[in-house]
C-alpha cells in the first residue's frame, strides 16, 4: 500500500474513533442528564421596550446563601420576541455543589433595564424532578405581570407551573386565600414544589406533615423554603428562651430531616436568625443552636465554624439570665473595685470610650435618664475601655455629672490591660450597656438608654405591686400596742416563709422583697419585723442567696438595729468636736437630744441638711442637735459643714478610739435618733417628716 494511502486510511480511522468516542460520551451524558428547553414569548412587551437581541436571565434560588439568587443561564430575544433557554438538567445531590446548574428547585426569569437597573418583568417557575429528567416549557407574557403556559409543547410539568403563575397573579392582586388552588394541586400535582408552597400558604400550623414538607431536600434551592423557615422561627422570637430552644429541637430533630447538608443549612439559618434579631434574649438561642448543632458539625464550612465559634466566645458569658462575669477593675484612685460591691435592686454596667462617636450621643441621654430616675437606688458601674488616664478623668468630670443622690457611681478602667473584660463581656464596640438584677443576673444586654428606661419601668412596676400587697399585711400604722404589732408581724413573716414551699429561689425572692419593704418603713414595728426576717431567715441561710452583698448588708443592718433599740439606754461616748476637743455624745443631760449620723459622700445627707438646719433654728432653745460625722476625710467634712451652714454641734470619733462603730449604726446613713433627757432611745432611724412631728409634740408639752 502506498504511503500516502496508508496515512490517509490511518487518519480516517482516527477520525472515526474520535467520532465514536464522542457519540459514546454523549450517550453517557444523556443517560445521566436530561435537557431543559424553556421558551419565553415576550412579544407582548413590544419592540421599543425590548428590542431583538435583548438579554433575559434565568436565576436559581439558593437556600444556604446570603444572596438569595444565582444567575445560571441567559438568552437573547429573537426577532419574534422569544427568548430560549436550553441546557442540561441534573439529579439533585446536596452532597455536591450544585448552585450553578439546573436541578430541582425554584427559578426566576427576569430582565433589567440597563440604564436604571430596574426589573422590567419577572416570574417564578418550578422544576420538581429530583432525578434530573427532561423539562420543556413554553411560557407567554401577557403584560401587567401575567404569565401563562402555551400548550401542547410539553404537559408533563404543566399543571405545576400553571398553578405557580396563578399564585403569582393572585398575590399581585392582594389575595391571600389559596385554598381552591391547594385543592387543585392535591389532585393534579401533589408531589411538586408548587403543591408544597400551597400547603404552606394554606396551613398555618406546623403539623408533622408540614415538617415533612419543610424537610424536603428540594427546598434547598427555593426561596419560599427559606421564607417558611424564617416564619417558623419568628413565631418563637418573643417567647421564652426555653420555648425557643424547644422549637429549635422540634425543627432539627425532625424525623423527616435526614440529609445532613439540609439539616446543617437549617441550623445555620436558626443561628443567623436568632443572632441578628433585635429581640433581646434571642442571643441565648443562637448560642444554643451553635453549641448543639453547628460547632463540630462536618457539614458546616470552616469559615462559618470560625465565625460562630467567635460569636459564642463573645456572647456566652453575658446571656440573659446568666450571672454577670467577675469584673474587678481599678477606680481613679487605683483602688480595686468589683461589681460584687453593688447593692440594690438593679445595677447598670456601662462600657464607653472617650473617642467613641456613638458614646458622645448616648452618654448624655444616659446621664439625663439617671438625673430623672426616681425609683429604688440604682448602681452604675462604668468601664472606660481606653488607656488614656487623663482623657478618662476628664470624661468623668465633664460627662458623668449627675445630681441624683440615689445613684451610686463606681468609675473603673483597665488602663494597663491587666484583665480579660473585653472577652468576658464581648466588648468589640462601645457604648455597651447591661442591666443586672439584685443577684447580679443579666436582665438586659446590648441595650440603649431608651430600652433601659422601659425595662426598669416594667421591673419597678412589679416591685410596686409587691409592695402594695405587703403594705396590706404590714401597714405603716398602729392597730394595737407596739408589742402586739410586732408579734402580729412576726407571725405574718412566718406564714410568708411557709407559703413559699420548697422553691428556694421563689422563697428567697419573697423574703428579699419583704425585708426591703419593712426595712424602708419609718414605722418601728415594721423595722423590728425587718430585723426578724434578717436574723431568722436571711442571715442563717446566706449560702442559698445569689446576692451575697445583699445578705452581708442585711446582717450588718440587723446588728446595727439591735444596737440602742427603742426604750433602752442609749450608749454615751466621748468623741471629739470639729476643733478636736473632747466632747460627750449625749450632752446636755437636761434636754431632748437629736443625733444625726452622716457622711459627706452620702447624697441623701446633702439633701436633708437644709431641713436639719431649719429644724435646729426652730427648736434649738429646747432641743439639742448633734451631728456625728462617720467618714474619714476631715477636710471634706469641715467644708461640708461650712457650705451647708450646719452651725449646731458637730462631733467625730477621733482616730476611731471611742467605739462609735460598735455602739451605733454608722453604716446606714443618714441615721437619726431622738434621745430623752434621761438618755432613753425614743426614736431611731426616722425621716425628717417624722422628726418634725415628734419635735412639735415635745415642744408643745
Amino acid at each position: 500500500m502506498p504511503e500516502e494511502e496508508y496515512i490517509s486510511e490511518s487518519k480516517n480511522r482516527r477520525t472515526f474513533m474520535a467520532i465514536l468516542l464522542l457519540l459514546l460520551t454523549s450517550a453517557t451524558l444523556f443517560a445521566q442528564k436530561g435537557v431543559y428547553d424553556i421558551r419565553i414569548d415576550l412579544s407582548r412587551i413590544g419592540s421599543k421596550s425590548l428590542p431583538s437581541g435583548s438579554v433575559v436571565y434565568m436565576g436559581k434560588y439558593i437556600f444556604d446563601s446570603k444572596n438569595s439568587m444565582r444567575v445560571i443561564d441567559s438568552a437573547r430575544v429573537d426577532k419574534k420576541g422569544v427568548a430560549r433557554f436550553k441546557g442540561y438538567t441534573y439529579p439533585l445531590n446536596l452532597d455536591r455543589e450544585q448552585k450553578d446548574i439546573f436541578t430541582a428547585g425554584q427559578y426566576i426569569i427576569y430582565q433589567r433595564n440597563n440604564t436604571t437597573n430596574d426589573v422590567l418583568f419577572s416570574t417564578d417557575f418550578f422544576y420538581s424532578d429530583s432525578e434530573g429528567k427532561n423539562f420543556k416549557e413554553k411560557v407567554k407574557y401577557h403584560g401587567e405581570g401575567v404569565w401563562s403556559r402555551i400548550k401542547p409543547w410539553s404537559d408533563k410539568y404543566g399543571p405545576e407551573n400553571e398553578l405557580a403563575f396563578e399564585i403569582q397573579r393572585l398575590s399581585r392582586q392582594g389575595t391571600t386565600d389559596f385554598k381552591h388552588l391547594n385543592k387543585r394541586a392535591l389532585k393534579a400535582t401533589p408531589n411538586s414544589l408548587t403543591g408544597t408552597l400551597l400547603r404552606f400558604l394554606t396551613n398555618p400550623d406546623y403539623t408533622s406533615d408540614k415538617l415533612a414538607d419543610l424537610a424536603d431536600e428540594r427546598l434547598y434551592y427555593t426561596n419560599f423554603g427559606l421564607v417558611e423557615l424564617y416564619r417558623f422561627l419568628s413565631g418563637f422570637s418573643t417567647s421564652s428562651e426555653n420555648a425557643r430552644n424547644t422549637a429549635i429541637d422540634y425543627l432539627l430533630k425532625n424525623e423527616f430531616l435526614t440529609h445532613q447538608k439540609l439539616k446543617a443549612a437549617f441550623a445555620m439559618h436558626c443561628f443567623r436568625y436568632f443572632s441578628s434579631t433585635p429581640v433581646m434574649g434571642c442571643e441565648g438561642s443562637a448560642v444554643y443552636v451553635a453549641e448543639k448543632y453547628i460547632l463540630g458539625n462536618e457539614a458546616i464550612s470552616s469559615s462559618d465554624m470560625a465565625e460562630i465559634a467567635y460569636y459564642v466566645t463573645l456572647n456566652k458569658g453575658t446571656l440573659i439570665g446568666s450571672k454577670a462575669p467577675t469584673l474587678n477593675l481599678k477606680d481613679t484612685s487605683e483602688n480595686l473595685r468589683s461589681i460584687e460591691e453593688m447593692m440594690g435592686e438593679y445595677s447598670v454596667i456601662y462600657f464607653y470610650s472617650d473617642d467613641c462617636l456613638h458614646c458622645k450621643t448616648e452618654t448624655p441621654l444616659f446621664v439625663d435618664f439617671l438625673n430623672n430616675y426616681r425609683h429604688s437606688p440604682l448602681n452604675v458601674f462604668t468601664v472606660y475601655t481606653g488607656t488614656n488616664k487623663l482623657a478618662w478623668q476628664a470624661y468623668i468630670e465633664k460627662q458623668f455629672n449627675t445630681v441624683n443622690p440615689f445613684i451610686n457611681w463606681i468609675h473603673t478602667a483597665d488602663l494597663n490591660r491587666e484583665s480579660n473584660f473585653p472577652v468576658d463581656y464581648g466588648i468589640i464596640s462601645t457604648p455597651k450597656m447591661l442591666l443586672l438584677d439584685n443577684g447580679l443576673r443579666i436582665i438586659g444586654r446590648g441595650i440603649l438608654t431608651s430600652t433601659l428606661s422601659s425595662i426598669l419601668e416594667n421591673e419597678n412596676e412589679k416591685i410596686k405591686k409587691q409592695f402594695q400587697y405587703l403594705s396590706v399585711i404590714f401597714p405603716d400604722e398602729a392597730s394595737f400596742s407596739d408589742s402586739t404589732e410586732i408579734i402580729t408581724r412576726k407571725a405574718a413573716i412566718d406564714k410568708i416563709y411557709e407559703s413559699a414551699g420548697s422553691d428556694i429561689k421563689y422563697r428567697n425572692n419573697l423574703l428579699r422583697q419583704t425585708y426591703l419593704y419593712l426595712f424602708s418603713s419609718d414605722f418601728y414595728p415594721n423595722q423590728e419585723a425587718a430585723a426578724y426576717v434578717g436574723s431568722k431567715y436571711i442571715c442563717p441561710n446566706s449560702q442559698t442567696f445569689d446576692d451575697t452583698v445583699f445578705v452581708s448588708n442585711v446582717c450588718r443592718a440587723v446588728a446595727a438595729f439591735n444596737k440602742n433599740k427603742l426604750n433602752t439606754q442609749a450608749a454615751d461616748l466621748q468623741l471629739s468636736d470639729i476643733a478636736g476637743n473632747p466632747a460627750d455624745l449625749l450632752y446636755p443631760a437636761d434636754k431632748y437630744k437629736v443625733l444625726i449620723f452622716y457622711k459627706t459622700t452620702c447624697g441623701v445627707c446633702s439633701t436633708i441638711s437644709a431641713d436639719l438646719v431649719r429644724l435646729w433654728k426652730k427648736y434649738r432653745e429646747k432641743i439639742a442637735f448633734t451631728g456625728i460625722y462617720v467618714g474619714q476625710d476631715l477636710q471634706a467634712w469641715r467644708k461640708f459643714v461650712l457650705e451647708n451652714k450646719m452651725e449646731f454641734r458637730q462631733l467625730y470619733d477621733k482616730e476611731n478610739l471611742a467605739g462609735l462603730q460598735v455602739a451605733y449604726d454608722v453604716e446606714t446613713v443618714p441615721h437619726i435618733y431622738l434621745i430623752s433627757p434621761d438618755n432613753i432611745v425614743e426614736a431611731k432611724d426616722i425621716g425628717i417628716a417624722d422628726l418634725e412631728k415628734l419635735l412639735e409634740i415635745l415642744t408643745i408639752q
